[in-house]
């Protein structure tokens, strides 16, 4: 089993899926990423509500371990809200984008993590830990010689 990487929201903030997908896009065009999307599935409206993306360094079809693959949710999602006992604000997060296992790529989660926290701020990471990691952190997790070990440390610490 495996461990995923969430961008949550509070709850009722979360940037609309279609949004989202095009951030992902604008990612990867701007850190020289490969991107691909597939699955979008859309409200009667023709909301987007969820889709699949991919984002590696490397051409998928040459290297089939580097893609993060990530599940994109529009809120309200059904199962999609969290909340932390250890969370001191006792917000309930929306969880937008999700990963699926990224084993052997947080060096690609990180660029990504990073990437997209300075689209939106306000968001957070959250890797099944007790801890979230804001731009703040990411900020200085980038700033320091890369450490392969740096999703599975709190960044308080």
């Amino acid at each position: 089993m495996g461990i995923s990487t969430f961008l949550l929201f509070e709850r009722g903030k979360s940037a609309p899926a279609y949004d989202l997908l095009r951030s992902l896009n604008s990612i990867c065009i701007k850190e020289n990423l490969f991107f691909d999307n597939d699955e979008d599935c859309s409200s009667s409206e023709g909301t987007l509500k969820y889709s699949r993306a991919y984002i590696s360094d490397r051409p998928f079809k040459e290297d089939y371990s580097r893609p993060l693959c990530f599940s994109v949710y529009d809120e309200p999602y059904e199962y999609q809200i969290i909340s932390f006992k250890w969370d001191d604000t006792n917000s309930e997060y929306f969880k937008a984008v999700v990963s699926d296992d990224f084993c052997d790529n947080e060096d690609l989660l990180l660029r990504f993590s990073h990437a997209i926290l300075n689209i939106y701020p306000t968001a957070k990471i959250w890797i099944e830990e007790d801890w979230f990691y804001t731009l703040e952190d990411l900020d200085k997790i980038v700033n320091m010689p890369y450490n392969n070990d740096w999703c599975y440390k709190n960044p308080k610490n």
